[in-house]
């Protein structure tokens, strides 16, 4: 199984305690960043992980050289802290930069997610007192430097990572935010095969290339009357303006700006349209039928996994998107209320929330005390 959690072997884990500068040994550093180019995926499923570590008794700091200030507000409000860097994102200062504020933090872990982190800034991390985590997608980097390393994709293959001694793959390990988590417990299964009244659209927090506008075109040129329709754009998102043009000619859609709080708009929606990226797993786990968009190369493999798996419809590339093929294909899926209801049980099968707090687990206890699973 590609999500088992895999500890070849066991790592040293740091002395419980104070260390010199007063900070706790159980403190953990994350090194990410979010931007309209880039998107607020890394910075955001972080967030996640940094609530299940605070959950533990983890004092957590996230470091970030490029953010939106929204965004870092809404991380400093959840009790996180925050740390500017005035760096290149990925350059040698941002190594050297983010080895002495782990130092400074007196940080039990280094936690790095963004793909602008290549292996010379894995080994350049070296030395530092600390150990390194990795999130990575789709095994991009010709090797990795890491003490544990997490992927959280369907697709995920321990034999891609074969210089890592430790390994979290697969949807168990899924970092949803505690507001979801919270909202699943005693959660009755709903139905997903009746009609289409409600769609949800949502591209993350950027949508550089506005696949956003072309999903509201083409839901202006259904057949039928389009469902009611919630448009969510992101806080790093370029183009509202376009998106608000393009919603005035759809009937019953209204345009949301970010939320704090995405459970109401799950718990909405009968079908939802949105990025192949980590919302496809909170989709997942509340059982929304998806028809996803490729954004950005990581983004494809574990589209083409999870349609394979029958848990969403592959709507392509964002700049290959076509108004009418669009509108074809979705009018398709919502007349389909068997296929809808297939993948809404596939994903409710694959996630099952409590991804953020086992690999919280993984950093904050002894590897020989985890359930394996």
């Amino acid at each position: 199984r590609s999500d088992r959690h895999t500890d070849r072997v066991p790592g040293p884990t740091r002395p419980t305690g104070l260390s010199a500068q007063g900070y706790p040994m159980n403190t953990i550093l994350i090194r990410a960043d979010a931007s309209a180019t880039h998107g607020t995926g890394h910075v955001m499923r972080c967030l996640a992980l940094a609530l299940a570590l605070r959950e533990r008794g983890a004092r957590v700091v996230l470091a970030v050289a490029e953010c939106p200030e929204s965004l870092v507000e809404r991380v400093q409000s959840s009790g996180v802290g925050v740390e500017r860097l005035a760096v290149e994102v990925g350059s040698p200062e941002d190594a050297a930069a983010t080895r002495a504020l782990a130092g400074v933090s007196s940080a039990g872990w280094l936690v790095l997610d963004g793909y602008r982190f290549g292996l010379d800034f894995h080994r350049a991390l070296g030395g530092g007192g600390f150990q390194l985590a990795v999130i990575d997608d789709f095994a991009h980097l010709d090797g990795y430097e890491a003490d544990l390393l997490l992927n959280q994709n369907s697709q995920a293959r321990a034999e891609d990572y074969p210089e890592v001694p430790r390994l979290l793959l697969g949807p168990s390990h899924a970092l949803l935010r505690s507001e979801f988590v919270e909202s699943l417990r005693g959660r009755a299964a709903r139905s997903f095969g009746g009609p289409v009244r409600r769609l949800l659209v949502t591209m993350g927090g950027a949508d550089p290339g506005n696949a956003t506008t072309t999903i509201l075109e083409a839901l202006s040129a259904l057949g039928s009357e389009p469902p009611e329709t919630r448009v969510l754009v992101g806080a790093a998102n370029p183009h509202r303006a376009a998106v608000d043009a393009a919603a005035s000619g759809v009937r019953g859609c209204r345009v949301l700006d970010p939320v704090r709080d995405m459970v109401p708009l799950l718990e909405w929606a009968d079908l939802a349209v949105c990025a192949g990226g980590s919302t496809l797993w909170e989709m997942a786990a509340f059982g929304v039928p998806v028809a996803s968009v490729i954004l950005a190369e990581n983004q494809q493999p574990l589209v083409a996994d999870l349609q394979q798996r029958g848990m969403v419809a592959d709507l392509g590339w964002d700049r290959d998107l076509a108004p009418e093929r669009c509108s074809r294909d979705l009018g398709a899926l919502m007349a389909d209320g068997a296929r809808r209801q297939r993948m809404s049980e596939v994903g409710c099968g694959l996630v099952d929330g409590a991804g953020a707090e086992r690999v919280a687990r993984a950093l904050l206890e002894p590897p020989g005390s985890l359930d394996p699973r």
